[in-house]
């Protein structure tokens, strides 16, 4: 834990670096409404431009996690610092001059596309080079710690995310996109003065050596990122149908309620991470077990039809995702340690997909508010499997050696 110690304030900056994600994702969705109303633009069109750059992620994260193993994180995460606080101004300035300028809406749509296609050829490395760069400070002894690390700075964002666009809209419709542009600008100015870190086994072929398809060894590592992102997208695509089917609250009585169950949410991932992963309380094992565990029990209460259960099955899920994603994310890794970025890279691959599968699922709401949910907990039950199953778990997911 020295190490961790000594690098506590590198570790301070690559965690607010992948905040960042988090504050610009939900950022952005809170001020959606507003951008819709302010600009020239209607909610399909911001939806589509919006998955635009999540959807480049899948080819784009495993691509700058292989960067990151052969010439280091540190240029992977700037580059990411700087096509973040671009695309955002790109963003802001396309979507302020669309109001009341027919004659330039098409140049502003091509505008806004390139944004995004800056934000998610850029932004993409920026957490499978935080977490490699949190590692290298570390140690591969710490290395669950280090993951952690850059999970809670993700958690942050999330909770933070959402409020400071709430008080930026008070004083402009466009203020949040600003803001995303700023932030970005002083993590980068911190972080250019930070050490490169060394390379573990800078002269070994492994980074070259691996395939760009993912190993067998990682493919149930893989696959509980798809399902548990799949399951946690479909779930908040339900809330209000879900909600709506057993109240009769009005469209912003639904909508606070989503957004305390999401705020929920959002604390309780920040303190398990903080109060059990990061002080070792669990091995990593017994998180993973016990992560998709909760995971099921949490979605499971979403279909008893009590308002006042979702806050006792939010907070079930909330954990047992938060237990889940360092747990399969170090373990994956570890099976390939001296290419941790890119890993990495296909981690958030993964998870691009399960969100992805999960908007193709969405309709079924339509037949029933309750039909995704049972969805979503297969899906869990499905992670449950194989993190109970695998004969080989103990050696597969120890990596604390």
């Amino acid at each position: 834990m020295s190490l961790i110690k000594k690098h506590s304030f590198q570790l301070g900056i690559i965690g607010s670096a992948a905040a960042l994600m988090g504050i610009g994702q939900n950022g952005l969705l809170v001020s959606l409404p507003f951008l819709i109303e302010q600009s020239a633009f209607d909610l399909p069109t911001w939806s589509i431009l919006i998955a635009l750059g999540s959807f480049i992620f899948l080819p784009s994260a495993p691509f700058w996690g292989r960067v990151s193993d052969r010439h280091g994180p540190k240029r992977v995460v700037i580059q990411a610092l700087c096509g973040m606080a671009f695309s955002f101004a790109l963003l802001a300035l396309f979507a302020m001059m669309s109001q009341g300028a027919s004659a330039w809406l098409v140049w502003c749509l091509v505008g806004l596309v390139v944004a995004r296609i800056i934000y998610g050829a850029t932004v993409s490395g920026m957490v499978p080079a935080s977490q490699h760069w949190a590692i290298l400070l570390c140690g591969e002894q710490h290395r669950l710690q280090a993951i952690t690390c850059v999970s809670i700075g993700l958690s942050t964002g999330r909770l933070v995310g959402p409020v400071l666009a709430i008080v930026a809209l008070k004083l402009s419709p466009f203020a949040p996109l600003v803001v995303m542009i700023l932030l970005p600008l002083i993590v980068l100015c911190a972080a250019l003065f930070l050490p490169s870190p060394a390379l573990l086994n800078q002269h070994s072929s492994a980074p070259s050596s691996l395939p760009w398809l993912p190993s067998r060894k990682i493919w149930r590592f893989l696959s509980s990122g798809l399902l548990l992102c799949c399951a946690i997208a479909l779930l908040q695509y339900s809330f209000s149908p879900l909600i709506g089917s057993m109240t009769d609250w009005s469209t912003s009585q639904i909508s606070d309620a989503i957004g305390l169950l999401l705020t929920l949410s959002a604390a309780c991932t920040f303190a398990t991470q903080v109060g059990v992963i990061k002080k070792k309380k669990m091995s990593p094992e017994q998180m993973y077990r016990l992560g998709s565990a909760l995971f099921v029990c949490g979605l499971a209460l979403f279909l008893v039809p009590y308002i006042w259960l979702f806050s006792a099955a939010m907070i079930l899920t909330a954990c047992g995702a938060a237990l889940l994603v360092p747990a399969y994310t170090s373990a994956a890794t570890a099976q390939h340690a001296n290419a941790s970025g890119a890993v990495a890279g296909y981690i958030s691959m993964s998870h691009t997909l399960g969100y992805g599968f999960a908007s193709l699922l969405a309709f079924t709401a339509t037949f029933s508010p309750s039909y995704p949910i049972y969805l979503c907990v297969l899906f869990a039950a499905m992670i449950s499997w194989i993190a109970f199953s695998s004969p080989r778990s103990t050696t597969i997911i120890q990596v604390t050696r």
